[in-house]
């Protein structure tokens, strides 16, 4: 961008607002991607059965993934509607970060697993997931 510091200063509001909505559009879709990813393993490895290395690995890049997403969007500067749906976005990463770290630990032993549970408990299957797709939505006709 050609011009000083304080040129760029000047920019106008709808303009930043417009950058942080599709900023913010974006981190949904790679949530949305990743949800749906770690909904398939932790179903997969839901069993009594020992997960595999490769499982395991799929978990850290997810973890990795949740990670940085959450990173990204607590670092977004959004005021009202898209604000609320930043907090509740921030707030479903660190659920499936919390859910893969806990499901993953203690050598991945059946007595560690014992958080899976959290996951397949009444209503919670799947809401996680579920919501961030209805919040990608809601970006997405906010973008348009």
């Amino acid at each position: 961008m050609r011009g000083s510091r304080d040129d760029r200063s000047d920019l106008p509001r709808e303009l930043g607002e417009a950058v942080g909505t599709l900023s913010l559009l974006a981190l949904l879709d790679e949530g949305v991607r990743a949800a749906v990813d770690a909904e398939r393993l932790l179903t997969r490895c839901q069993d009594d059965t020992v997960p595999s290395a490769a499982d395991a690995r799929n978990a850290l890049h997810l973890r990795i993934t949740f990670a940085g997403l959450q990173r990204w969007v607590e670092d977004l500067e959004l005021t009202g509607p898209e604000q609320e749906v930043r907090d509740e976005t921030a707030r479903l990463l660190a659920f499936y970060l919390h859910l893969l770290t806990h499901a993953f630990e203690r050598d991945i032993s059946g007595a560690g697993r014992d958080r899976l549970a959290i996951r397949s408990r009444g209503p919670l299957t799947g809401a996680p997931c579920a919501r961030l797709m209805t919040l990608r939505e809601r970006v997405s006709s906010w973008a348009r």
